[in-house]
């Protein structure tokens, strides 16, 4: 609270998470003069608002409430419930965003549950004076366990269950990725125990890498094709240059040992490691 302008902020935000309304059938006269419009308007809002400590506009924004205003035979003529919409998956912070050479792309979550956290830490990022360069549109969804960067030449990105090719076009149409080549790993699998490229794939080294030994081989059900996407310049569009390449044999082709992990070890998150360098 010792910066003004950073209070305004935040409670812009908590303004954006807090919603008041009528209950549905309740008999309110919806009219702009009355008391009862008063109380879900916006201007009653931000009287409640400013009223709040910032630990208090915090709650509001990881607790996204509702409060919803009903007739009373009490002396108020008003009582009100509260319902919640909280943010419980934000502590998985890699999926809502994206780190490329670029900067910061900030995600669009494919769970609706989970859009409005990106919101939220496109707010802290910005906060932290990070260089946040964009944001997926619709149709496009990323969440950020799909991406996997391999240095300055090369990214990864995952397809299928959580994130769309549309998602990836975008990037490389806006110059975000900063890369010559884009790995694009299509899943048809599309199950919720792989659902992140990151799952079952990451990288230990410039040359080393782990990988469910169950996508391994050309003639694995669960095996991953790779289209790869490549530029001559930061001038350049990219094009296709590779498709339908067998994962273990596209990476086996750029160098890469690959370790394989077991299906049992894979859903104990074997594969979904952080690697410090």
């Amino acid at each position: 609270e010792r910066s003004v302008g950073a209070r305004l902020e935040l409670e812009k935000l908590a303004m954006e998470a807090l919603s008041y309304r009528y209950e549905p059938g309740a008999g309110i006269v919806e009219d702009q003069n009355s008391d009862s419009e008063y109380y879900v308007s916006d201007a009653y809002k931000q009287v409640v608002i400013e009223a709040m400590s910032k630990n208090q506009l915090v709650d509001v924004v990881l607790t996204r409430p509702t409060v919803t205003v009903k007739k009373s035979s009490r002396d108020t003529g008003y009582t009100a419930s509260y319902s919640f919409e909280p943010l419980t998956n934000i502590t998985f912070t890699r999926d809502q965003q994206v780190t490329t050479r670029r900067g910061i792309v900030m995600s669009r979550l494919r769970s609706v549950q989970r859009e409005n956290e990106v919101t939220v830490m496109e707010f802290v990022m910005r906060k932290l004076g990070l260089n946040v360069i964009g944001r997926i549109p619709s149709p496009g969804y990323l969440e950020g366990g799909d991406f996997i960067p391999a240095g300055k030449e090369l990214c990864f990105v995952g397809i299928g269950c959580r994130s769309s090719i549309e998602a990836v076009q975008y990037m490389m149409d806006n110059d975000m990725l900063g890369t010559d080549r884009v790995a694009v790993v299509r899943d048809f699998e599309l199950s919720q125990d792989q659902m992140h490229l990151d799952t079952t794939f990451s990288l230990l080294s410039r040359d080393c890498c782990i990988m469910l030994e169950d996508m391994i081989g050309e003639d694995s059900r669960k095996r991953r094709l790779v289209d790869e996407y490549r530029r001559s310049s930061d001038d350049e569009p990219y094009t296709l240059s590779k498709k339908d390449v067998e994962f273990s044999q596209y990476l086996t082709k750029n160098g890469y040992k690959i370790i394989p992990i077991s299906a049992k070890d894979q859903l104990e998150y074997a594969c979904n490691v952080l690697n410090l360098g």
